[in-house]
């Protein structure tokens, strides 16, 4: 036998360096400019040089990763284009944070010297990105990496604008937008996110304009917006206003003159069922003065700062923040007498997920796009079968939020974005709208034109990306060869964002769906079920949890067991998990080549089992076939999570606890050369394979260890992909080993709970169920002998006594028995002190079992395991009880 290669221990970080040097050296990310045959391709979901990457980007790329190397591996030529986004608001609100902690105000620095800030962020941040990434070992090819404000970005952004523009699909207009008064700027629905808040109601009464007593109750939450108010509305049929109809009342404070009208829209249940009617700050309210023409349109009362503006709003009013004003105006209210009561109101506010501002509605023009007639193709593609969504609960979702989609508001008033590519000429009040930059107006010829001065939404572009990452809308080789893509791999928290838009993008510029598949991942939470965020402090740097623990350790943990696409717990306990299953992998391997001959050339697959295979080789082949199927019909549904149960179940319990131990003593040549060749050919051919296997999930550790045992090729990274048929299936092997396990665990079991000392063999016995089952467990009585630690084990027939000082068990396959120790002294103590340990065990695991969430998230392996350790611990508390009774002392009580 020849020494092992490996060391007993391994260390991470060296082996990490080694195999990413080798990669890059081999440029083995790199996919065919020509590829041959159908290729596997998809981009990395642009991070945003917001920030830096978290452990929720890197589960997301994890997933990717293993996608693309089962797919390399499998021959398909594979494209994984990296790419950073520009991220423009986020970007420039990041940057105005971190300047504030400077003492400098972002709004004071002139326009270059503020653009020139954010260019240095974003050279640091995609640095730093591209630094995680590396990291990780993600196998992207780099030579095609982009960026979102990279010249081919800006000429696709500007060809989409212009086409979209002359074929009336976007178009500028006044309509009422969410506006973000800190940032200055227009945010879309998404941007903005309401949460239930306290407040107050306030019921004011609006005189009678005729000077009769008394006047119309009308509740709002907002008092600082009266001046802006053109009528009092109530519903057409609540009878308590029939009287107030055609009347006018008077704006409190300012005493202007306004209609009582009519409309549906009004809720009667709302206060006292008149609502106040101020078109430029509230959708509703704009909507009702849309349906009545005869309504004057006010000024803005509340300007882009946030301030109480207009010659409507009281001068010792106007300049007031809309806070400062709420409370002078309410003041004021109170003082004058039109407040009639005010009550505590919780309300839902919109607050912008940018700043955290309150969002103000307000009338504002700006360029939008008309959205109906590129959803409808989108909506069809995934009623249509060609896209498919994963999980597929998403999809319901999907429909309904495209019914209901509103036109997308896409301009933004930041510095940081794509210029709109719209020119205005004071001349002839003409826009040229232009890819290129033009040098006068295409109507009068005036050189003195004018560029919009807003940018586009960052999501303009992201839209695009699918096709644009690929040069369109130049005809290039890589659009035509690797678009669509295979596949998109992201959160489900920017399905409309993103996900949706790209595929309206994708069916109106280029005819086809941008991809074939959605995959949706979960949210992270820590492990009290906490949502992982910085603000909480409970999601770490991923670099740091790959230096601590591994990059695949990390990568393996996010895999396994909680499912990707399910929101799950990370932290200590899954990554420990990880590592442990990782170091089980290593010693498997190093045990392996400790008894390999020198000279061992790489493995063969194996020949069809003659009936003289020995029973553990026939079913070792066979559970690695079995799980090289369950493992492609898994990848193949995108359902990473029970792809990894399936490798790691076969690793850790099949091959490692199961089959090694049944043929060490073949391998030591215990019973002849031929056993021990048949042991050591069927050892390194499947852990050669599972190596192979494993590699998507753990590539660096995978690719260590192929290159220490018999193997052909350079890199396991562009090795092949097993194929199930190398192995032959033996269905009978797995159903009589399955015999032959359990009764190894009932022989197991019953030493345990006899508490036979650990060096002890005791004998044993079997009454087996029939003679098929006693001329298997004969044949396999060494087996049977080494991992139940008994010895001798005789086999008795249906008129044989059973044996006296016994321990029995009783199960599908027969009746078996371990001899009992001699009794010692404190041996009641000490089994009333197993038990405690055992029923507290049990309970814990029946906890967990009660617990919906955990048979929801957990694979149906982890279940299952659960459950027949519940089995196997109340078995084990009975027969203590059992024992504890024959020798006349009480268990204590559970």
């Amino acid at each position: 036998m020849t020494e092992p290669s490996l060391p007993s221990r391994f260390e991470p970080r060296e082996i990490e360096a080694r195999s990413q040097a080798a990669w890059a050296a081999a440029g083995t990310f790199r996919a065919p400019e020509r590829p041959a045959g159908k290729p596997f391709s998809l981009i990395l979901p642009p991070p945003n040089v917001t920030g830096v990457l978290t452990l929720g980007h890197m589960l997301g790329d994890t997933v990717m990763d293993l996608l693309v190397r089962y797919h390399r591996m499998r021959g398909e030529p594979t494209l994984w284009v990296p790419s950073v986004d520009h991220a423009g608001l986020s970007t420039q609100v990041a940057v105005r944070r971190a300047l504030s902690k400077e003492g400098v105000r972002f709004e004071d620095l002139p326009r270059e010297e503020a653009l020139a800030q954010i260019e240095k962020w974003k050279v640091s941040h995609e640095q730093r990105i591209l630094e995680q990434l590396a990291a990780g070992g993600f196998s992207l090819d780099l030579s095609r990496y982009r960026y979102t404000k990279d010249p081919a970005a800006v000429r696709a952004t500007r060809e989409v604008f212009v086409r979209l523009y002359h074929e009336g699909l976007i178009y500028r207009a006044e309509r009422m937008v969410n506006w973000d008064p800190r940032l200055r700027t227009a945010i879309s629905d998404l941007e903005v996110l309401r949460t239930e808040e306290a407040g107050s109601l306030v019921y004011l009464q609006y005189p009678w304009a005729d000077g009769s007593p008394g006047g119309l109750e009308v509740a709002t939450v907002r008092p600082e917006t009266i001046f802006g108010d053109v009528a009092v509305a109530v519903h057409p049929e609540d009878p308590r206003h029939t009287s107030a109809l055609g009347r006018e009342v008077l704006v409190p404070i300012t005493r202007r003159p306004i209609p009582v009208i009519t409309d549906p829209a009004i809720d009667p249940a709302f206060g006292s069922g008149a609502l106040k009617v101020t078109p430029r700050h509230d959708l509703v309210d704009f909507e009702v003065y849309q349906r009545h023409p005869g309504l004057p349109m006010p000024p803005d009362v509340i300007d882009e700062r946030g301030r109480l503006s207009s010659d409507w709003v009281p001068e010792e009013l106007r300049g007031l923040d809309r806070d400062v004003g709420r409370t002078r105006t309410l003041e004021r209210l109170r003082a004058e007498g039109y407040v009639l009561r005010e009550a505590p109101y919780r309300h839902s506010v919109a607050r912008s997920e940018r700043s955290e501002a309150v969002v103000e509605p307000r009338l504002s023009t700006q360029w939008f796009v008309r959205i109906q007639p590129l959803a409808a193709p989108a909506v069809a593609s995934v009623r249509e079968g060609r896209v498919r969504i994963h999980p597929d609960r998403w999809t319901l979702t999907f429909y309904r939020w495209m019914e209901s989609i509103q036109d997308w508001c896409i301009s933004r008033q930041v510095l940081w974005g794509h210029s709109i590519p719209v020119y205005h000429c004071p001349a002839c009040d003409h826009d040229t709208v232009s890819v290129a930059v033009p040098e006068k107006c295409e109507q009068c010829g005036s050189a003195e034109i004018v560029s919009d001065p807003d940018v586009l939404d960052t999501w303009f572009t992201s839209w695009l990306w699918p096709f644009a990452v690929f040069g369109w809308p130049e005809p290039t080789a890589d659009l035509a060869h690797y678009y669509p893509n295979s596949v998109l791999v992201t959160g489900r928290d920017i399905m409309f964002f993103w996900v949706a838009r790209m595929m309206m993008a994708g069916e109106h510029f280029t005819g086809r769906a941008p991809f074939s598949d959605v995959y949706f991942t979960g949210m992270l939470r820590d492990e009290t079920g906490r949502r992982m965020s910085k603000h909480l402090g409970n999601s770490p740097d991923p670099v740091d949890v790959m230096h601590e623990r591994g990059v695949d350790a990390m990568r393996f943990a996010l895999l396994f067991p909680n499912p990707t696409e399910e929101d799950g717990p990370f932290g200590t306990q899954t990554l420990e998990g990880g590592a442990h299953f990782l170091t089980k992998l290593w010693n498997l391997t190093r045990f392996s080549l400790l008894n390999l001959p020198a000279g061992t050339p790489p493995p063969m697959p194996p020949r069809a089992s003659p009936a003289s295979t020995a029973l553990e080789t026939r079913w070792i082949l066979s559970r690695w076939r079995r799980t090289v199927e369950e493992l492609d019909r898994a990848l193949d549904a995108f359902e990473p999570s029970r792809a990894a149960s399936a490798v790691y179940a076969f690793v850790w319990h099949d091959l490692a606890d199961r089959y090694v131990e049944i043929v060490k003593e073949n391998l030591l040549g215990h019973h002849g050369e031929p056993a021990a060749r048949e042991a050591r050919e069927t050892l390194l051919f499947v852990i050669e394979r599972t190596l192979r296997l494993l590699h998507p999930f753990a590539p660096h550790l995978t690719e260590e260890l192929w290159h220490a045992v018999p193997h052909e090729g350079d890199l396991l990274a562009t090795a092949r992909w097993p194929v199930a048929t190398e192995a032959p299936a033996d269905p009978v092997a797995e159903l009589e080993m399955e015999t032959v396990l359990e009764a190894v665990r009932l022989l197991r079991n019953l030493r345990a709970e006899e508490h036979v000392p650990q060096a002890s063999v005791p004998p044993g016995w079997i009454r087996p169920a029939g003679p098929q089952v006693a001329a298997l467990l004969e044949r396999e009585r060494g087996t049977l002998e080494r991992l139940g630690h008994v010895h001798p084990l005789v086999f008795l027939d249906s008129s044989t006594p059973a044996p006296t000082g016994a321990g029995s068990r009783v199960a599908a396959l027969g009746e078996c028995y371990v001899e009992r120790p001699a009794s010692v002294p404190e041996e009641s103590e000490t089994l009333r002190k197993e038990r405690a340990k055992i029923v507290a065990l049990l309970e814990k695991t029946r906890g967990r079992l009660a617990d919906p969430g955990f048979r929801a998230r957990a694979p149906a392996e982890v279940v299952r395991e659960a459950e027949e350790k519940v089995r196997e611990l109340s078995e084990r508390v009975l027969r203590i009880d059992e024992h504890l009774k024959s020798e006349g002392s009480m268990p204590a009580p559970p």
